[in-house]
């Protein structure tokens, strides 16, 4: 147990190109500062909510939380298109999640916090395939946790560290199995959740070939030059800090994630209080509304149980 904490911090560490840190030079964080505090600004906000530590219990959000991640996911995107304009490696790099980044879109398992994961499900629950996707999401999640699991030498099989090698050589053999991501439009090269997509997506740019993203290329990993523009630092406590008050114990990866939201609102929509509660089909559609019209309804059959009498 204790060579396995030592390895982990002194060993070889894996790293997906997700995981690669950039810095965003000093110049460029000075010019962004509006971007970083309207991003703080959003933070602040869903921070402010009250009864967020009570959403586990009565499964409603507070209202206005998901105006408010919205909010931080529009901050967050006006940033990067910040820096990216000054930034000039930037202005010809590949996205995940649209045509020319899609191959960004194979290296899974990727990461998200509950906020996001909450915003996600939201969005995608109506559709009509969504039972699919989370079909999807269940397998690869399940796969994902058989190639971390088999090499975890620990006594427990459900506790492995986050950061034990088990979990980093584990995430690079499940990323060069190159499944696509679930929310992967595989006919149009495009994410489905672009405007809710994680935080992980929005800030990967590819340099270079991105046909070199894919994980089934043998340059994978180590060739892929990446420039992640990540949420500033102490936004990311701040949001970690948001997280911990929720006491969601959210899972970190998306495919597991997802599934906990639908879990937690019982294949529900979630709410936020004060709205009415929408009730949905196994297929994710709103219920039809009843015909009141038609012969067979009630109020005809009361009229003419009356005439019978």
């Amino acid at each position: 147990m204790v060579f396995e904490a030592l390895k982990s911090l002194f060993g070889r560490r894996i790293r997906l190109p997700r995981d690669q840190t950039t810095r965003v030079p000093r110049g460029v964080r000075k010019a962004v500062e509006p971007q970083v505090a309207a991003i703080q600004a959003a933070i602040d906000t869903i921070a402010a909510l009250p009864d967020l530590a009570d959403v586990a219990k009565t499964k409603r959000l507070p209202k206005g939380f998901f105006a408010a991640v919205d909010a931080l996911a529009d901050a967050y995107e006006d940033y990067i298109v910040a820096v990216t304009q000054r930034v000039p490696a930037l202005q010809s790099a590949a996205r995940a999640g649209t045509p020319e980044g899609q191959h960004a879109c194979r290296e899974q398992p990727v990461g998200v916090t509950g906020v996001e994961g909450m915003a996600i499900y939201r969005a995608t629950r109506p559709w009509k395939d969504f039972p699919v996707v989370a079909q999807e999401l269940a397998r690869l999640g399940e796969q994902q946790f058989k190639d971390i699991q088999a090499l975890h030498t620990g006594k427990d099989p459900e506790k492995i560290a986050m950061s034990s090698l088990a979990v980093q050589q584990g995430r690079l053999d499940f990323a060069r199995r190159a499944e696509a991501c679930p929310f992967l439009d595989q006919t149009a090269h495009r994410c489905r959740i672009w405007d809710e997509r994680p935080f992980v997506c929005r800030m990967h740019h590819v340099l270079g070939d991105a046909r070199e993203a894919d994980p089934r290329s043998p340059a994978y990993p180590k060739q892929v030059k990446a420039y992640n523009v990540r949420l500033p630092l102490r936004q990311q406590v701040t949001l970690m800090q948001i997280e911990k008050r929720m006491l969601m114990g959210a899972a970190p990866f998306l495919n597991a994630n997802v599934l906990q939201w639908l879990q937690l609102a019982e294949g529900q929509l979630l709410s936020e209080i004060g709205e009415s509660p929408q009730r949905l089909m196994p297929d994710g559609q709103a219920p039809p509304k009843a015909n009141r019209n038609r012969p067979g309804a009630k109020k005809f059959n009361k009229e003419k149980e009356k005439k019978r009498k």
